[in-house]
């Protein structure tokens, strides 16, 4: 549901701005809230299923999005569809970063792999299945429906969710970093926010950075003082969990250079139609979703470190050769050059995942859920932004210039996260 909605929305923005009269600027707000409140509180709910006890929060936070649908759902203005989406997405934070934790709570070390595996399956579904579902909601439906649909999804969900979870301990006595939760939060909406607007605005770009950079002084001063940080130094002073949290950042940023520009190149340079390009668009997910499960099995049975490069050097030679695409390349080069990047990610994340939820304690196992999926988020958004301004830069000579300048920029992104692996301890943990 978390996924289906970062994706499902985007197909209703036309509806959306034509309901309010809102300009184009205005509805993107509908889809950047969503983005920005998730990343910001992933850690902090992490931290607090931790504190709470994992299927509390993962139960709680699906409920929470299930209430968000329902608001957003009866809008009767952009400011409050807005507003609805904000709570949809601190329930769909929730969500994101129990699901690894439970998981590798749940499964042996020999079946983690796999496991994870699963789970990334499901997230590439999701994505895979929001602009044509999305298309078929509103062929009979007015926005609405998109997001009523959850009602009796997200109901159902929360009580199965509560009765088949196995219940964990919550760490008695530990009080939750609320300080820290502030100050972190701050701190990623103002990177985040300096990424987005970049492109577009270098004086606020600037403005937003430095506030960011307030915000990480008076989180790291916090982080000093306080007996359970929500900013754990133990974690981040583990290799393996360092370099794991950097390598998903950088194939994420790598992977969403082309998903920002492919939509542009298949419509303008290749001429394609709306149905043809979300058909072409699917390739990468759905190779990712069928890849996934394979990976996690090669995981556990020889290791994350294979798997990993051989995932990373597969996503950067597709990149790197849907770089080289123009208007005489074939359909069906292109839609191989998509499938060798989604085969090639899906590869990469199950192993990269299940190493460093692997070298985490099972006392922390929440917090690494969210560290991932900050990571993850973060990476999403430097994508777009970077891809965008370098883009940018090179349209000035032709399109296919700026599409060639990108893309091999985010396939040594992705080539950079499959080395990662060489350095990165091939630990195993002691979460299984």
């Amino acid at each position: 549901m978390a996924t289906l909605d970062g994706s499902i929305v985007n197909v209703a923005l036309p509806s959306i701005r034509e309901a309010f009269g809102a300009s184009i600027g205005g509805v993107e707000l509908v889809v950047s809230v969503y983005l920005l409140v998730i990343s910001a509180t992933l850690l902090a709910a992490g931290r607090l299923g931790d504190a709470a006890g994992r299927r509390r929060v993962y139960a709680g936070g699906l409920l929470l999005f299930t209430l968000g649908s329902g608001l957003c759902g009866f809008a009767w203005s952009l400011p409050v569809l807005v507003g609805a989406r904000a709570v949809q997405a601190l329930g769909g934070a929730a969500m994101m970063s129990m699901a690894p934790a439970i998981v590798t709570s749940i499964f042996p070390r020999e079946r983690r792999g796999r496991a994870l595996g699963a789970v990334s399956s499901v997230v590439a579904a999701g994505l895979t299945a929001g602009a044509p579902l999305g298309g078929a909601i509103l062929s009979f439906f007015p926005w609405h429906g998109i997001f009523l649909v959850n009602l009796p999804v997200g109901v159902a969900g929360a009580i199965w969710a509560s009765r088949v979870l196995p219940a964990d301990g919550a760490e008695k006595g530990v009080p939750f970093d609320r300080g820290g939760a502030a100050w972190l939060g701050a701190a990623l909406v103002g990177g985040i926010g300096a990424l987005e607007v970049a492109p577009h605005s270098v004086p606020w770009a600037l403005a937003l950075a430095g506030a960011a950079a307030v915000a990480a002084t008076f989180l790291w001063r916090t982080e000093r003082r306080v007996t359970a940080p929500l900013v754990d130094p133990e974690l981040l002073g583990n290799r393996t969990v360092t370099l794991g949290l950097l390598a998903g950042l950088l194939s994420y940023s790598a992977i969403f250079h082309q998903v920002l520009l492919s939509p542009f190149f298949l419509t303008e340079v290749k001429g394609f139609g709306v149905a043809g390009m979300g058909a072409v668009m699917t390739v990468v997910p759905i190779s990712l979703m069928v890849t996934a499960p394979v990976s996690g099995w090669l995981s556990d049975r020889y290791g994350p470190r294979g798997p990993q490069i051989l995932g990373g050097a597969m996503l950067a030679a597709g990149l790197f050769s849907l770089s080289l695409a123009d208007g005489s390349s074939s359909t069906t080069s292109i839609v191989a050059r998509l499938a060798l990047e989604g085969v090639g990610m899906g590869f990469f994340q199950p192993p990269n995942n299940s190493a460093v939820m692997g070298a985490l304690p099972p006392a922390k196992l929440g917090s690494g859920g969210g560290l991932l999926a900050t990571a993850r988020n973060v990476g999403m958004v430097a994508g777009v932004a970077l891809g965008g301004a370098l883009f940018a830069a090179g349209e000035r000579t032709s399109f296919v210039a700026g599409w060639r300048l990108a893309l091999a920029s985010g396939a040594a992104m992705a080539l950079a996260a499959g080395l990662l692996a060489l350095v990165k301890p091939d630990g195993e943990g002691n979460a299984g």
